[in-house]
């Protein structure tokens, strides 16, 4: 990243502006907060199985999957030798010898071409598993709730009891197990990806996608867009690939380190080098910081400091129904939480304040 003053302002073709929800998709946003909403899921599911799994993976993740006890899971990322992000992921230990993985479909060939080159089929197999589980979320202030309201039975139910909703509600961060839904076997996943807001990942043999689409949808809870998902995700701190980070992103850049992803204790891992070296000896020169625009935030656009100096650019930006103009970008790390930015558009520039992650509750 050039540390000169930007004196051309970007082309308006290569900036994307935010628009604010509309219709249904305003209330739905309104539902997380208040109780819950549900959305489809673009997820890529793939398995690595057979007695080494957990060594083969382990020696491919940043996290410590070695201390997964079945039906609990973890957040981790893929990296490549030189400590790059391929993709970020979430893991299940399903069984002693089989880990269920999760990455966003536009990620999932580079994860699968990565595990096939380094795991040895002869210890461990990796299973692309993206046409046997569908997928949705429900999250929500009242996501327990929301879940239990699916019902166990072959009817959709109004309350399963308070101590079933209590259980599903203290469920631990990252745990996962099965499920009913009507007739339906499901796994629900305690996964806090959306912030401070609760919520369940729902996947359900493909074969069963009807039957549980059908119970979403009379169920009382409003579907969502992906848009309102978006904005939670910015309001939340979680990067996106493709977006936030990409195949040029080193860990902690993206602030993957604070948000669980890797540990520090582990043995050897695919790109360990590099993500050591930045946590034990130095720093990363940029990081993932929050903007509050006084107008909506283009992507691509770049972020000068007081002084015009280019210190980053915009990644995810949205128009917040609770919060205003906010924007995820990267910025180089001399600019502190607080100081005030300023975006650059082709018609002049837009003053924002730079935040920590994740944006305040209120």
């Amino acid at each position: 990243m050039s540390d000169s003053t930007i004196s051309v302002a970007p082309e308006q073709s290569a900036l994307v502006y935010p628009q604010p929800l509309v219709g249904d998709d305003v209330e739905a946003y309104l539902d997380l907060r208040r109780d819950a909403a549900w959305f489809e899921a673009m997820n890529h599911w793939s398995s690595i199985q057979g007695p080494k799994a957990m060594e083969a993976l382990n020696g491919l993740v940043t996290n410590d999957v070695s201390q997964l006890a079945v039906g609990m899971g973890m957040h981790a990322i893929a990296l490549t030798p030189k400590g790059k992000v391929v993709c970020d992921m979430y893991i299940a230990r399903t069984d002693d010898d089989r880990f269920m993985l999760t990455v966003l479909r536009h990620c999932a060939p580079a994860w699968i071409d990565l595990a096939r080159k380094y795991i040895n089929p002869r210890l461990a197999k990796v299973v692309d598993e993206s046409e046997q589980w569908a997928t949705w979320m429900l999250y929500g202030t009242n996501a327990a709730q929301a879940v239990a309201n699916l019902g166990g039975a072959a009817h959709t139910v109004e309350n399963l009891g308070d101590i079933m909703v209590q259980g599903l509600a203290e469920w631990p961060v990252w745990s996962h197990g099965m499920w009913n839904i009507g007739p339906v076997s499901v796994r629900l996943v305690r996964a806090p990806v959306m912030g401070s807001l609760p919520g369940f990942v729902i996947v359900a043999d493909a074969r069963d996608t009807a039957l549980v689409r059908e119970r979403l949808d009379v169920s009382t809870r409003r579907q969502a867009s992906r848009a309102v998902w978006n904005i939670a995700r910015v309001e939340g701190g979680r990067p996106a690939f493709g977006i936030d980070m990409d195949e040029n992103t080193i860990p902690q850049e993206a602030n993957l380190d604070t948000l669980g992803a890797i540990s520090f204790t582990k043995g050897c891992y695919t790109g360990q080098e590099t993500v050591a070296r930045v946590h034990f000896r130095g720093h990363v020169n940029r990081h993932l910081r929050g903007l509050i625009g006084e107008a909506p935030l283009p992507q691509h656009a770049r972020v000068l400091d007081a002084n015009g100096k280019d210190v980053g650019d915009v990644r995810s930006t949205v128009v917040s129904p609770r919060l205003g103009n906010i924007a995820l970008a990267m910025i180089r790390r001399e600019v502190a939480a607080g100081d005030r930015v300023f975006v650059q558009t082709p018609t002049g520039e837009i003053g924002a304040t730079t935040q920590a992650l994740p944006f305040p509750e209120s």
